[in-house]
Formats: structure tokens, sequence, C-alpha cells
């Protein structure tokens, strides 16, 4: 038994084309990649016509008039396709970038950074924080260039690298468990709803 919803078809055709291309590059995962592009911008410029540009230009209307300013600065940004003023696209995407490192850094210093660095001062009363502290100095060892990595410090540096290949390695493993628990979405969406194979 299939599913007679037209949208159902439409969805199963894109999830299994889109895998295609595990196997071979080919025109039609092509065509769905270019499809699912295309669906994505779309939604996303007519989404934020209706939440941000269109009551933005209402309150412009109504005398909010410094709401301009934003408007010429995402305009600057187009300015880079025309090459005798591209110079002017440098405005705003250094506006952007100031704004946006004052934003981090006001909101997100202090858990992005400070705790992080009072997480490290644990009491050595067990092997979890030993192991941690251990990993968080041999680490930073690792990136002192400026001293020549022999004896104590070779030692350190190497335990160091180690320690953030299995960090690396850890994320990496969160990543991929991430990606298969969304291949396994779709597989169950083709099973139960498309197929129902599977109740």
């Amino acid at each position: 038994m299939v599913t007679s919803d037209p949208w159902l078809w439409v969805a199963a055709f894109f999830t299994i084309s889109l895998y295609t291309v595990a196997f071979k590059d080919n025109p039609v995962y092509r065509f769905s990649e270019s499809v699912y592009i295309g669906v994505a911008a779309g939604y996303m410029v007519t989404a934020n016509w209706f939440n941000w540009i269109k009551p933005n230009l209402e309150l412009i209307g109504k005398g909010r008039y410094l709401l301009i300013v934003p408007f010429i600065l995402g305009l600057l940004i187009y300015t880079r396709y025309i090459k005798s003023i591209s110079w002017m696209s440098r405005i705003a995407i250094a506006f952007n970038l100031g704004v946006g490192s004052g934003l981090i850094l006001s909101k997100d210093f202090k858990p992005l950074f400070v705790t992080q660095i009072i997480s490290t001062f644990r009491p050595l009363n067990n092997f979890n924080n030993i192991l941690l502290v251990l990993g968080v100095i041999t680490s930073l060892v690792y990136f002192l260039f400026t001293i020549e990595q022999k004896g104590v410090i070779g030692y350190g540096a190497r335990v160091g690298r180690w320690v953030m290949m299995l960090a690396l390695g850890a994320a990496f493993g969160s990543t991929v468990m991430a990606r298969v628990s969304l291949f396994l979405g779709r597989v169950q969406f083709l099973m139960t709803e498309w197929l129902f194979l599977v109740k």
C-alpha cells in the first residue's frame, strides 16, 4: 500500500533523489539540489519581507526615520557588483562586523570565555577533575611555539595534541550521529508515511 497524497510523493521523490549522490553525481540529484536551494532562498526572502522589511517600512512611514539606516547599509552591500563603487560595500560589512563583535563580546564573553576558565579551576579531588585540568594545561602547552618543545614541555605538548585529537574526534562523532539521526528520520518517513511498510 502506497499513499495517494501527491505532496508525500513529491517529498519522497526529493528525499530519494537527494540521497542518490551517495552513489554518483547525477542530473536528478543536481535538479533536486537546485530546487531545494531555490525553495529555501524563496522562503527566506518571503519570511524576511513579511517579518522584517514590511513592518519596518510601515514604521518609517509613521516617522521612525532612523530605520532607514539599516536599509541603506543593506543596499551598500550590493555595491560590490558595481566596480566603480565596490569599495562602499566595505562600509556595510565593517559596520556589521563591528556591531556583531560588540554584541558577542557583551553577551557571550562571560558564558563562552570566563565560565570556561572558571570551570578549569577545580579541586583536584577526583580523577575527572585531574583529567580536565591536565587536558587544558597540556593543550595550552601545545600552542607555546616560542619555547622549544623538548623535555617536559615536549611531553606536555604531545599529550596536549592527543587531548585535542580526542576532543575533535568526539565532536566529529557527535556530528556523524546527528547526520545519521537525520537520515533515519527520512527513512522512517519513507517507510511509514509513504510506503506504509512500518506502522
